[in-house]
C-alpha cells in the first residue's frame, strides 16, 4: 500500500491509501520520467529543458504516427510549436534547439526534426509505465 500525501495530510499527520493499482502505476511513472531526463541528460549532456526540448520535439515529429498507426508518418515541427510544448518562452526554444543541433540531435531546415528517431523512441519509451 502507497501513501499518497497531500497538503492536508502534512498538516494533520493523516495519510490516505492509494488503492487503485492503476492509479499506482501513474504515480510510479513519476519515477520513470525523471529516469528517461537523467539517461538523457547524460547520454546527450543536455541541461533539463534541452532534454524536454528533445522529448517533445520528437513528440510533434510523430505525432501522426500516434493517430494513424502505420500509415503515420513523421512531420517537422517549429519552433513556436516545440515551445509551446515544453512550456517555456519561445526565445528560450530557439536558442535551446541551436544547441540540440550542435549536438546532432535535431535539424532545423524547414522545421525542427528529430535526426535519430529510433534513438527518440527508445527514450520516449523509458517513460511509458511498465507492468512491474
Amino acid at each position: 500500500m502507497v501513501a499518497l500525501v497531500n497538503s492536508e495530510s502534512v498538516r494533520t499527520g493523516e495519510f490516505s491509501p492509494l488503492e487503485n493499482l492503476h492509479e499506482l502505476r501513474r504515480f510510479q511513472s513519476v519515477r520513470s520520467i525523471f529516469r528517461c531526463l537523467d539517461a538523457i541528460r547524460r547520454t546527450y549532456d543536455l541541461d533539463i529543458e534541452e532534454a524536454l526540448l528533445y522529448l517533445g520535439i520528437g513528440y510533434l515529429n510523430t505525432e501522426k504516427i500516434h493517430q494513424m498507426g502505420s500509415r503515420g508518418y513523421i512531420a517537422a515541427t517549429n519552433i513556436a510549436s516545440a515551445a509551446e510544448f515544453a512550456l517555456i518562452p519561445k526565445e528560450t526554444a530557439r536558442r535551446k534547439i541551436a544547441r540540440l543541433a550542435e549536438v546532432g540531435l535535431v535539424t532545423n531546415k524547414g522545421g525542427v526534426v528529430v535526426i535519430d528517431i529510433a534513438a527518440w523512441f527508445q527514450f520516449a519509451t523509458q517513460l511509458m509505465p511498465s507492468d512491474r
